[in-house]
C-alpha cells in the first residue's frame, strides 16, 4: 500500500498489536517505506482520526476476528474515519457457500482450539450492507478450500 500511495502520499496503518507493529515497521524500514506510513497501536472500535479524513480504508482477514456484536461497531467506525464516498476494501473468510467438508473443518478447529484457528467465517457482504455501505463489487475465491468473500463498499454517509 505504501507504494501504491506514491511520494506524497500516506497509509495508516491501526494495529492492536504493538509486536505486529515491531515487526510490521522493520519491513517498511528494510524497504524503504516507513517515510509514506504512520503506524498507531489502537483498537480499531474507537480510532483516535478525525472524522472524514481518509479516501480508502483496507482490512485483510481483520473483521472477521472481532466477536459478531462488534462488528457493526468497527463499521460504524470506519465510517466516521471515511469521506463520503470513500471506499472500505474488506477481505475476509465467508460464511456463504459454506458447506465444503473443509469450512466444516474449519468452523470446527476454531471452535476447539481458537489459539490456532482465530479468525472465523463470516457474512461480508451483508455486514456492509447492514451497516450502510453501498456495496460496489464483490467477488469470491477459495484458499485452501476455504470461501472467502473480497468486498468493496462505498460509505454513503
Amino acid at each position: 500500500m505504501a507504494k501504491s500511495v506514491g511520494k506524497t502520499g500516506m497509509v495508516y496503518g491501526v494495529e492492536i498489536s504493538s509486536g505486529m507493529l515491531k515487526v510490521t515497521k522493520k519491513r517498511l524500514e528494510k524497504a524503504g517505506l516507513l517515510d509514506r506510513v504512520e503506524l498507531y497501536c489502537g483498537d480499531a472500535v474507537k480510532m483516535s482520526y478525525n472524522a472524514h479524513k481518509f479516501d480508502a480504508v483496507f482490512m485483510s482477514f481483520t473483521l472477521e476476528l472481532f466477536d459478531t456484536p462488534e462488528i457493526p461497531m468497527i463499521l460504524n467506525e470506519i465510517k466516521r474515519v471515511l469521506k463520503s464516498e470513500g471506499s472500505l476494501g474488506v477481505v475476509s473468510m465467508s460464511r456463504e457457500d459454506g458447506k465444503s467438508i473443509v469450512f466444516k473443518l474449519y468452523e470446527w478447529a476454531h471452535k476447539k482450539f481458537p489459539n490456532y484457528a482465530d479468525c472465523r467465517p463470516i457474512y461480508v457482504e451483508q455486514s456492509l450492507t447492514e451497516a450502510g455501505f453501498r456495496i460496489k463489487s464483490k467477488d469470491k475465491v477459495k484458499v485452501l478450500g476455504l470461501p472467502l468473500e473480497i468486498v468493496i463498499g462505498i460509505n454513503l454517509s
